[in-house]
Order: C-alpha cells, then sequence, then structure tokens
C-alpha cells in the first residue's frame, strides 16, 4: 500500500490545479484556435521538463512513443471539446476516464477483475448518460459531449501507459510525451490557425502550460505509480465535482438536479469498480520489457 500522506500531498495540490485549468483552457480559446494552443502548450512544457531533467534527450521507444501519441490525441479532444461545452461541464465528462481506465488497466495491465468493476462501469456510464440529457437539454452541445468523452477515454489509455512505464525517469518520459505530442499538432495548425496575441492569452498560456501541464501532469504521473491504475483514477474524481462547485460560485447559478443526479450516479460507479481493489490485493502492474530497471 502506498504512503497515504504521501498521496495526500500530490493529491490535493493536484485537485485545485487541475481545476483552475479547465477555466484558464476555456478562457484561451477566445484567443487561438484549440490544435494551436496545445502545440504551443506542449513543445513549451516538453522543453521546460527536459529543462528539469537537466537532459535534452527524449526516450524514444514504442511505448513512449504511444504514450506521446496517446496525450496528443487526449488534448485534441479536449480542447476542441471545451469550445462546445462550458469548464464545469468538461471537467465532469473528462473524469468519467476512470471508467475506462478500468477496464483498460485489467485489459493491457492485467490487473486483477471481477464482476463489480465491470457493473460499476456500467453504472458510471448510465450516469454519464443522465448528465448529456441534462446537458442537450439546456443547450449544450452533442459534439461537445463527444468530444469531451473521447478525450476521457485517451486520457485514460496513456495514464494506463505511465503504469506501464513506471521504471523509466518520470521527468525526462513526461518531457517526451510533451514533446513528440508537440509534434503531432503541428501539421494541422496551417488548416486551423488562428491567434490572437493579448496579455489575457498569454496569461491563460502560462497557467496550462506550466501549473495545468508541466507540474500536473508530473503529479499525474508520480500518482499512477503509486497504485493500481484503478484505485489512483477514481480518487482524483474530486476534480469535476469542484469544477462543478467554482463554476457555480462564479456564475452564481446552481446545477439542475437532473446535473446533480447525473453526477451522483457516476460517482456510484466509479466507487462500485472501486469495492474491488479494497477487497483483494492488487496485482503487479506489468512494464514494458523493454525499460531498464534502472531510471534513465
Amino acid at each position: 500500500m502506498p504512503d497515504s500522506r504521501r498521496l495526500v500531498i500530490y493529491l490535493i495540490p493536484y485537485i485545485f490545479m487541475s481545476t483552475f485549468q479547465y477555466e484558464f483552457a476555456k478562457d484561451g480559446l477566445r484567443y487561438v484556435d484549440p490544435l494551436t494552443f496545445m502545440g504551443l502548450r506542449y513543445l513549451m512544457a516538453g522543453t521546460v521538463c527536459f529543462a528539469i531533467a537537466r537532459n535534452f534527450r527524449p526516450i524514444l521507444n514504442r511505448n513512449t512513443l504511444l504514450l506521446s501519441f496517446f496525450t496528443f490525441l487526449s488534448s485534441a479532444f479536449w480542447a476542441s471539446g471545451l469550445q462546445y461545452v462550458s469548464p464545469a461541464q468538461s471537467a465532469v465528462l473528462g473524469y468519467t476516464m476512470p471508467l475506462f481506465a478500468i477496464p483498460l488497466s485489467i485489459l493491457l495491465l492485467r490487473e486483477s477483475a471481477s464482476r463489480l468493476v465491470w457493473m460499476g462501469a456500467l453504472v458510471g456510464f448510465i450516469g454519464v448518460g443522465i448528465y448529456s440529457i441534462d446537458l442537450t437539454s439546456t443547450g449544450g452541445s452533442i459534439l461537445g459531449l463527444l468530444l469531451s468523452v473521447c478525450n476521457a477515454f485517451f486520457w485514460a489509455l496513456y495514464s494506463v501507459f505511465y503504469r506501464k512505464l513506471m521504471r523509466q525517469n518520470l521527468v525526462r518520459t513526461v518531457a517526451t510525451q510533451f514533446f513528440v505530442g508537440g509534434l503531432f499538432f503541428f501539421p494541422f495548425v496551417p488548416f486551423t490557425f488562428y491567434l490572437d496575441p493579448t496579455p489575457g492569452f498569454f496569461i491563460d498560456l502560462a497557467y496550462v502550460t506550466l501549473v495545468g501541464g508541466v507540474v500536473t501532469l508530473l503529479i499525474w504521473n508520480a500518482l499512477v505509480r503509486m497504485d493500481t491504475v484503478g484505485k489512483i483514477t477514481t480518487l482524483v474524481f474530486a476534480v469535476p465535482a469542484t469544477s462543478v462547485v467554482i463554476q457555480s460560485i462564479l456564475t452564481h447559478e446552481l446545477p439542475t438536479p437532473l446535473s446533480i443526479a447525473g453526477v451522483c450516479v457516476m460517482f456510484a460507479g466509479i466507487y462500485v469498480s472501486r469495492l474491488k481493489f479494497g477487497r483483494r490485493s492488487p496485482a503487479v502492474a506489468q512494464v514494458d520489457p523493454d525499460v531498464s530497471r534502472k531510471p534513465d
């Protein structure tokens, strides 16, 4: 079992920094198109991480390249979806990630499985459906919903790959993930480019790059290394709940009863999925056989 005090030390700042990331990213999209925004964010964050590691040599193996590609897809879907949904809606839909991460960890890492996992996933997706009904009935976008859920799937997938690469150097892995992921954005930029370089844009870019990018991704990588993917991903579901509260304070509007019901059912599904992890010892995750036992 991981040191619970260490887990809390990492978890609390992650929750609050991730919550505000949605607000800054949504505001940033007023000044720049999504793919240019994320491409700039990734290349800048990758450069910072390489500087922290004091090693500018990327880790180029199959699983690290797959990690980078899945991260690119996750952020591309996230930023594109944010154009059509509010920050709180994006957070709630994005944090359906544990519903994907748990079965993916079973399939790819051979973490222990039970009927409760699949039952919890089903209940959680029912919650997504309830929340989606409210979103569309209050003027939300089906496209935004689909893009945000795609973001959740690829976020879950690259989180599983963190676990596979847990013996690699953490900072260099994240640096490579950002830098290579950033390169995937730029073939699309000539077709989507828009930029209004106001002071507001640079503030938003700085937050999503340094705080919402470098710091939160390093913390997330560290968290996923502490325990099974299923257990860690369920803990961070506090982020969408916090985001809903903050948006309600900022807009002076309370969530609708149907929206609250959907979030509660999603919580219930994730809780049911997690029951199994508390009753049996987690299986040891598979790691990439190409990765040395010594950190890079």
